[in-house]
């Protein structure tokens, strides 16, 4: 039986407190080893498309045969630590990737770039060289991360810079 036909079929209570009380479990420590496309763009989508067995393979690096063979509890387990692993990366980017836009970004029209949804920050790892885009794409998550919080604190320092040097006396 699949992940997803267990969870229909289960107690909506008993879910509930499992994911409640229980944190998860996993053996591996971590995802952010994964290729970066994997961790922003095909777990994500398989977990939407409710094909949570599937995901729990590509996050363990196993044969999807392997992965069946784990009880229900045990793939339900794993899935509460995946999404757990999900709220770490996203406070994580929040708190040190995001900036909001100046004025004059908005007023261009910025949040129009937001449909492209990864290819933004895959375009921007890649210097908007398009030839990049598949290498970029299998770098670790961690490594893309690493880039980005580089280019936010140089940005950040850069803008500081102005500031000063507009409030210096001439």
């Amino acid at each position: 039986m699949t992940l997803n036909e267990w969870i229909v079929k289960a107690e909506t209570s008993k879910l509930d407190f499992i994911k409640k009380y229980d944190k998860g479990w996993s053996p591996i420590d971590d995802i952010t080893y994964l290729p970066f496309i994997t961790i922003k763009k095909e777990i994500p989508d398989l977990m939407s498309d409710g094909k949570f067995d599937e995901a729990i393979s590509i996050v363990l690096s196993e044969p999807i045969k392997e992965t069946l063979n784990r009880t229900e509890i045990e793939r339900f387990r794993i899935l509460i630590w995946i999404e757990k692993q999900y709220e770490k990366i996203n406070a994580i980017e929040k708190r040190y990737l995001e900036r909001p836009p100046d004025f004059k970004m908005l007023a261009a029209g910025i949040k129009n770039l937001d449909v492209l949804g990864v290819v933004n920050v895959v375009d921007m790892l890649a210097n908007g060289d398009i030839t990049k885009w598949s290498q970029i794409e299998q770098l670790p998550y961690s490594k893309c991360f690493e880039k980005q919080l580089k280019t936010v604190l140089e940005s950040d320092i850069q803008k500081k810079m102005i500031e000063q040097n507009k409030t210096k006396p001439k």
